[in-house]
């Protein structure tokens, strides 16, 4: 791969990280923080995604799974062929970068799983059942500590990946070069970053404060269930 392609892929893999996958990441993001407010409020905006109704699988295949795929790849492509120099150097941005490796591996874990499980095997029973699952896991599942931990740790990694990778989507487009945008531009990231960590905390602890009475009873099989 030439130098020019090398640059050419690397700001197709910013912009899909930004758009359309950092943006799917705000509204996901939003729609699980509704769970602080109770099962109402988070299954009103889950309607809202379903009303889409047969457009619905097309959409998530254009804006989510396609882009995610193509970013996954193009990031294992990279990550192969960077090279870390924090050990010489020790810079921000070096480190910025290593942590950006780190935490693309593990958020690739994280979505693997959970699409995987929540998505395809949909192992929640239908979204009518999200809710009470999730509020099972982390507040009646013998392991519920582990999936807390798991669940702040993938979605850490994911928002630190996210963050931090519009910072390198402002430089690699050219939005931001100099010193001081760029410094702009990581307090802005910054930002952005806590607000979707106070959105992940909020969606943990309303899954678990406003734990339905069917979700002490997933184990046992005993789910009132509802339309899928």
């Amino acid at each position: 791969m030439t130098d020019t392609q090398y640059f050419l892929v690397r700001r197709v893999h910013s912009l899909l990280g930004v758009i359309p996958l950092g943006v799917f990441l705000f509204a996901h993001m939003t729609t699980n923080s509704m769970a602080l407010f109770g099962q109402e409020a988070f299954d009103h905006k889950v309607a809202l995604i379903h009303s889409l109704g047969p457009l619905l699988p097309f959409v998530e295949a254009a804006v989510i799974f396609i882009p995610l795929v193509l970013h996954i790849i193009i990031g294992i492509v990279i990550a192969h062929t960077g090279v870390s120099n924090t050990s010489d150097l020790g810079y921000g941005r070096n480190w910025a970068y290593t942590l950006q490796r780190w935490t693309g591996w593990i958020a690739l874990a994280f979505l693997l799983y959970h699409t995987i499980t929540l998505r395809f095997l949909d192992v929640a029973g239908g979204r009518a059942n999200f809710f009470p699952y999730m509020s099972y896991l982390f507040r009646y599942d013998s392991l519920w500590m582990f999936w807390i931990f798991a669940y702040l740790a993938g979605g850490l990694a994911v928002i630190y990946h996210f963050a931090n990778g519009l910072c390198t989507f402002c430089m690699t487009w050219g939005i931001t070069v100099g010193p001081k945008s760029q410094r702009v531009m990581a307090g802005i990231a910054a930002v952005v970053g806590l607000g979707l960590v106070a959105m992940l905390v909020s969606s943990i602890v309303g899954f678990y404060v406003n734990a339905p009475i069917e979700a002490a009873n997933w184990q046992s099989g005993i789910m009132l269930t509802g339309p899928n």
